[in-house]
């Protein structure tokens, strides 16, 4: 059991270099001034937290609200939208938060916009499903997690970029959609769980040692 504590709190300590590699990537990658949007990449991983511009024009009749949390934990939408680019191509943008009253577009006209617009953002991946999340609703067109190829499926759209770009918050505050939902913040537990795994082993040698003790003593006999 010693040995087993002692190399899950060394696997522990591998895990926290590459953490805190990773987060030195991100960091530095995520200060970056943003560059135009490539045609495509074959890389996502390469290009996480980058910072892109896009131009185009927004399919608002294709948006795609995706439940999560605003400010305070209060609930809402996130209105991923397709941007048309001249060339054809397709990007989805997280436009950004509204509150649960704002969902449908008829109750916010002033964040359907016409015309060519550029957005500046952040490239994030595509993720799966949580364990206990529920399954996208796409019926009702409501979505509970980020998966771009159902998207690009539900809404029958060609040559979409592989990642989505998170829009940057809107220089007007308080201004709906709300956007700069990306936050930098990266949990790094590993230091924790391998001082909780190699104190488990230095408990486990001292009940051993306090049992072997023990058990070593002479019995005291009172004849």
């Amino acid at each position: 059991m010693i040995i087993i504590l002692c190399l899950l709190g060394n696997w522990q300590v591998e895990r926290l270099a590459w953490k805190l590699d990773l987060i030195e990537k991100l960091e530095s990658r995520y200060s970056l001034p943003s560059i135009k949007i490539p045609v495509n990449i074959e890389a996502p991983d390469d290009w996480l937290y980058r910072h892109v511009t896009v131009t185009g024009r927004f399919l608002h009749m294709r948006e795609m609200p995706l439940y999560g949390a605003g400010p305070n934990g209060k609930p809402g939408y996130d209105l991923f939208t397709p941007l048309l680019q001249d060339d054809g191509n397709v990007v989805i943008i997280n436009r950004g938060w509204v509150p649960e009253k704002l969902k449908e577009p008829a109750s916010r006209p002033q964040t359907i916009t016409n015309g060519e617009v550029t957005v500046t953002g952040v490239l994030r991946k595509s993720w799966k499903k949580e364990r206990f999340a529920p399954d996208n609703d796409l019926v009702r067109n409501i979505w509970y997690y980020g998966d771009l190829n159902a998207m690009a499926k539900a809404q029958d759209l060609k040559n979409v970029f592989p990642m989505f770009v998170y829009a940057d918050k809107a220089a007007e505050a308080g201004a709906y959609p709300m956007g700069g939902r990306t936050q930098l913040n990266i949990i790094n537990n590993h230091l924790d769980y391998a001082l909780t795994w190699y104190g488990l082993a230095v408990v486990l040698v001292i009940i051993f040692l306090i049992f072997h003790i023990r058990k070593a003593e002479p019995e005291n006999d009172p004849f």
